[in-house]
């Protein structure tokens, strides 16, 4: 097989899977299979891709409108060196809401888009006990789409807003 010519792929980094927030790069490998496709196959090992990006935040507001809480940000720019990459479109949203005591952070939800509407709730958390009363302040912290979903790392944060009086 020395005379066959040396097939190459390429990957474009918009099909690669979600970022790992834990190794800060993508975990990637291949299979390797013969012509007829049932002879033979082989997996590759995890390699892990670390594409070195920089995020770039811009701002992030809040209003108030009853019980309704409006959170919106800027779109977060990846770069690679001074190149941008494109921007981001997934964040997780987290969310702490309390009376300035510490409320326990709660993971929200996964959106696409630089927006969120959160309605307040009757109670709140601190380590876990419910607090019965009306929470009056608000604290997000906004991360780029990853896996897993966590707070464990700062690696793909990219705003972090509050606390607002709600």
């Amino acid at each position: 097989m020395s005379n066959e010519v040396i097939k190459k792929a390429k990957i474009f980094e918009n099909k690669l899977p979600a970022i790992n927030s834990v190794t800060e790069g993508y975990e990637v490998r291949y299979r390797i299979v013969s012509e007829d496709k049932n002879r033979t196959s082989h997996w590759s090992p995890i390699f892990l891709v670390q594409p070195n990006y920089t995020y770039v935040s811009g701002t992030i507001h809040h209003t108030k409108s009853g019980d309704v809480s409006a959170v919106v940000w800027s779109p977060v720019e990846i770069k690679k060196g001074t190149a941008l990459i494109r921007e981001a479109t997934g964040y997780d949203i987290w969310v702490r809401w309390d009376k300035n005591n510490g409320g326990d952070w709660k993971y929200s939800t996964r959106i696409e888009g630089t927006t969120i509407n959160l309605i307040r709730p009757d109670t709140y958390t601190i380590n876990g006990v419910d607090q019965e009363e009306l929470p009056n302040r608000l604290s997000v912290e906004i991360y780029l789409k990853g896996s897993p979903i966590s707070r464990d790392t700062d690696f793909l944060q990219v705003y972090q807003g509050g606390s607002w009086t709600v």
